[in-house]
C-alpha cells in the first residue's frame, strides 16, 4: 500500500491557529519559521511519512500439471506445489526457497512448452514472494516467450495473462508505475477476453494499486470495488481481504474512521484465513491510522506487531515499510535520532531488494529528519534524489510531495523566487492527478506567503 512522504494531511488545528496569529502580528521571516517548523513542534501530521500495506495478487498457471501422465513431472511438480503453498501460508522464506528447487527440477521434466510455461511462473512467484525481483522477473519474461509457442488458444491466452500480470507486479515493485500499468492493462484485456473472472479481479485490484500509488483515488477506488464484486460474486473469500485496499484510499483522502473499519474488516478475514502477511499489513495500516489521530502509543505497537510478524515470516518488504512506520511515529514525536536510525534501516532493506519506490520514501523521510535539524543542505539534497527517483519511476504523487518539500526548503532560505517555482509545480501536479482535489495546506499557506511578500505586505 505507500503513502509517501510528507504534506498528505491537512495540518493540524493547533499549527493552523498558530498560522492565523502570524498572519496578524509577525514578520515575513517569522511567519516562515512558523510554516516550516522552526518555531513549531518537532513534527506536525501532515509533516510524517505513512506507508500503506497494499496487497497485490499473484496470478499463476497450471496447465493441467496437477494430473499430467507423466509420473515424475507430476511428483516433483506435487512436491514443489505443496512447498509453495506452505509458503504462502506460513509466509515462509525457507519453504519458498525449497519449492524454487523442486520447481527448476520439474522444469528438467517438462514435455512441452505449455507445461514449461506453467513452472516458470509458479516459480517465479515463489522468487518474488522472497523479493528475488531479478530472478522472478527472468522466468516471467521466460513464460511469456513461451507463450506465443503454445499451439492451444485459451492455454496460450492464460499462459499470457499470467506473465505479463506477473511481470507488472515486479515492476510495480520496483517503482516504475508506467511499464507495471501497461503490463497489467495487457493482461486484464485477456482475462475478460477469454471468460477468467479471477483473472480479472487479480488486474482490476493490481491496477487499484498503481493508482493509489500514482495519488488518482478516484480511479484506484473504482478498480478495488469492481474487484471486489468479482470476488465476493466468486466467493472468494481471501480475495475479500483486498478490501483493505479500500481502506488505503480512504486513508489518503484523509478519512480515518472509513480507512480504520475497512482495515479491521480485512485483519479479520486475514486472521480468520491464517494470512501472516495480510495481517501484519492490516497491524501496519491500523498504526498509521492511530498516527494520524495522535495516537502515538497505540501506533508504536500496532507497527511492532506487524514488524515481529514481517521478520517471523521473512518478509523483507514489510519489514522495511514497518521500520519506516515506525520512524516516522518517531519523527512526529520529534525523536529526530530514533527516526533518522529506523529510516536508515528500511532504507538499507529496500536498496537490498531493489524497492525503487521504498527507497523515494526514505530518502523523503530522511529529507525531513534533517530540515527538522535545520541542516537544508542535507534536506535538499535527499529531497532532490528522491525527485529524481518519483520521475524515472512514474510516480506524480511522490513527485508533488518532494517539489513541495523543495519549495519549503528554498522558502526557510529565502529564495523566495525559487520556493514559488516549486510550490506551484506541485500546486499543479496536485490539482492534476487529483489527490484530494487540492494541494496541502502547507503548500498553498506556502504560496500565499510568498505573494503578500511580493505585493509587500
Amino acid at each position: 500500500m505507500e503513502i509517501l512522504f510528507p504534506i498528505i494531511i491537512p495540518v493540524v488545528l493547533a499549527v493552523l491557529a498558530v498560522i492565523v496569529y502570524a498572519n496578524n502580528i509577525l514578520s515575513l521571516k517569522d511567519k516562515i519559521d512558523v510554516l516550516v517548523g522552526r518555531k513549531s513542534p518537532p513534527a506536525t501530521r501532515e509533516d510524517v511519512a505513512r506507508v500503506e500495506q497494499k496487497v497485490d495478487r499473484l496470478a499463476e498457471y497450471l496447465d493441467g500439471l496437477p494430473t499430467t501422465d507423466n509420473k515424475p513431472l507430476r511428483a516433483a511438480f506435487a512436491e514443489a506445489r505443496l512447498l509453495q503453498l506452505e509458503g504462502y501460508a506460513a509466509q515462509s522464506a525457507d519453504k519458498h526457497r525449497e519449492a524454487v528447487d523442486r520447481f527448476t527440477r520439474a522444469l528438467e521434466l517438462a514435455e512441452n512448452d505449455s507445461q514449461r510455461a506453467a513452472l516458470h511462473i509458479l516459480r517465479g512467484n515463489s522468487y518474488l514472494s522472497i523479493t528475488e525481483h531479478d530472478k522472478a522477473q527472468a522466468d516471467y519474461e521466460e513464460s511469456l516467450g513461451l507463450a506465443g509457442r503454445i499451439p492451444t488458444e485459451q492455454d496460450a491466452a492464460e499462459a499470457r495473462g499470467a506473465a505479463l500480470g506477473s511481470l507488472g507486479l515486479v515492476y510495480r515493485r520496483r517503482g516504475d508505475l508506467d511499464k507495471a500499468e501497461r503490463h497489467l492493462k495487457q493482461a486484464l484485456e485477456i482475462h475478460r477476453e477469454i471468460g477468467n473472472r479471477r483473472g480479472e479481479a487479480d488486474q482490476l485490484g493490481n491496477l487499484g494499486l498503481i493508482y493509489q500509488d500514482r495519488g488518482d483515488l478516484a480511479k484506484a477506488e473504482e478498480h478495488h470495488r469492481k474487484a471486489l464484486e468479482i470476488d465476493i460474486e466468486s466467493r472468494d473469500r481471501l480475495g475479500e481481504a483486498n478490501v483493505g485496499n479500500l481502506g488505503n484510499v480512504y486513508f489518503q483522502r484523509g478519512d480515518l474512521a472509513k480507512a480504520e473499519e475497512h482495515y479491521e474488516r480485512a485483519l479479520h478475514i486475514c486472521r480468520e484465513s491464517d494470512d501472516g502477511l495480510g495481517e501484519a499489513s492490516m497491524l501496519g495500516n491500523l498504526g498509521n491510522v492511530y498516527a494520524e489521530r495522535g495516537e502515538l502509543d497505540k501506533a508504536e505497537k500496532r507497527h511492532k506487531q506487524a514488524l515481529e510478524i514481517d521478520r517471523e515470516i521473512g518478509n523483507r518488504l514489510g519489514e522495511a515499510k514497518q521500520l519506516g512506520n515506525l520512524g516516522s511515529v518517531y519523527l512526529q514525536r520529534g525523536e529526530l535520532e530514533k527516526a533518522e536510525e529506523h529510516y536508515k534501516q528500511a532504507m538499507e532493506i529496500d536498496r537490498e531488494i531493489g524497492s525503487r519506490a521504498g527507497e523515494a520514501i526514505r530518502l523523503g523521510n530522511l529529507g525531513i529528519v534533517y530540515r527538522q535539524r535545520g541542516d537544508l543542505e542535507k534536506a535538499e539534497e535527499r529531497f532532490k534524489q528522491a525527485l529524481s527517483m518519483c520521475r524515472e519511476t512514474g510516480n506524480r504523487l511522490g513527485e508533488a510531495r518532494n517539489l513541495g518539500n523543495l519549495g519549503n526548503v528554498y522558502l526557510r532560505r529565502g529564495e523566495l523566487e525559487k520556493a514559488k517555482e516549486y510550490l506551484q509545480q506541485a500546486q499543479d501536479i496536485y490539482r492534476e492527478i487529483g489527490a484530494g482535489g487540492e494541494a496541502p495546506d502547507n503548500v498553498r499557506r506556502a504560496l500565499e506567503l510568498i505573494e503578500e511578500q511580493e505585493r509587500g505586505e
